[in-house]
């Protein structure tokens, strides 16, 4: 949700097998469950997230990390990682990964590739460029 505080860190997402995901890798600081929500500049910190050995199709786009300018998230790990495009017609299907504001490291290859994620940590509140190709 959008807004508040405190920190989530040590997460770790390993061995899942995913089918017709719409989006099975994300994190989303900036997620809204209602139809219309004011825009929060504050974010809970996210910190060492990992994912290893993620496999499956997806319908939508392969990876998500939507992150705050004010915290940005860190420490993002990536391993074995083999996420393939399902089409589905009432999806729009994009094979490029989206990241704003989202540090980390890809340990081995990404399938597809998730050459988005910045590697090392942030810089301070620095607005970077947005690398989503759809």
């Amino acid at each position: 949700m959008q807004g508040g505080s405190g920190l989530v860190q040590g997460i770790r997402f390993s061995n899942i097998h995913m089918s017709e995901v719409q989006t099975p890798i994300m994190i989303d600081q900036f997620y809204c469950d209602k139809t219309s929500c004011t825009n929060q500049s504050s974010a809970v910190a996210v910190s060492g997230v990992q994912y290893e050995n993620i496999r499956g199709t997806f319908t939508i786009k392969p990876a998500q990390f939507a992150c705050s300018d004010s915290s940005p998230c860190s420490e993002i790990t990536l391993t074995g990682i083999q996420l393939r495009p399902l089409i589905v017609p009432q999806y729009h299907t994009c094979s490029s990964p989206f990241c704003w504001e989202a540090f980390g490291e890809l340990y081995t290859p990404t399938i597809p590739p998730i050459s988005c994620l910045q590697l090392g940590k942030p810089a301070g509140n620095r607005v970077l460029s947005d690398h989503d190709q759809c």
